[in-house]
């Protein structure tokens, strides 16, 4: 029987939303005794904001072979691996996951067994998320109303990456590819009138 995390299984995952009105302008903590044009400009802003960080998501290391079945790869051996072992690191200007003495205690089993780290054994990369909305209504009319956002996808600019290489006969194993999960930051202005 093979025993293991589900392929999607996350330990931890949080997210948050919220909106917050500055607390500048008429009827707040500083302004209120603002001159009405200068209310118009400074006063009323509000900023909004999404927050995501979910820990990474399990992963098998393969040996590259098979060793038990000519159906699937066998998962590797490992002498003196940890399930939370591997983290990000840079290495000659490229991102691994396993540094090179952890790469140098996987092997491919003997033939006819399985590999010790099993299915899932290992834990991938974690992934945070910030965006950000700044924005205000400015009243025209009592019907109408222009609207101005400025919006920021990846407002801290924090790169989350996929799986590495996961074949130990792999020539880049441990490697973290090149693709990047998230984009990168992204700021858009935004003007509506309302009527």
């Amino acid at each position: 029987m093979n025993y293991a995390r589900s392929d999607f299984d996350r330990r931890h995952s949080f997210q948050g939303y919220w909106t917050w009105d500055l607390p500048f302008g008429l009827g707040q903590r500083w302004g209120s005794n603002w001159h009405p044009v200068l209310n118009h400009i400074a006063g009323g802003w509000q900023v909004a904001g999404i927050v995501r960080w979910h820990s990474g998501r399990p992963f098998t290391v393969y040996s590259g072979a098979n060793t038990l079945s000519n159906v699937v790869s066998s998962p590797a051996d490992c002498n003196g691996c940890t399930p939370d072992m591997g983290r990000l690191i840079m290495e000659a200007g490229t991102y691994y996951y396993f540094d090179a003495q952890q790469r140098g205690l996987f092997s491919i089993p003997a033939p006819g067994r399985l590999g010790n780290t099993g299915r899932n054994f290992f834990t991938g990369p974690s992934l945070f998320n910030l965006d950000l909305t700044i924005g205000k209504q400015f009243r025209v009319t009592e019907r109408q109303n222009l609207q101005f956002r400025l919006e920021i996808q990846n407002a801290t600019n924090t790169p989350s990456f996929g799986f590495p290489t996961a074949v130990v006969t792999s020539t880049v194993f441990g490697r973290v590819r090149d693709s990047v999960v998230s984009s990168s930051r992204k700021m858009q202005l935004a003007l509506k009138y309302n009527f």
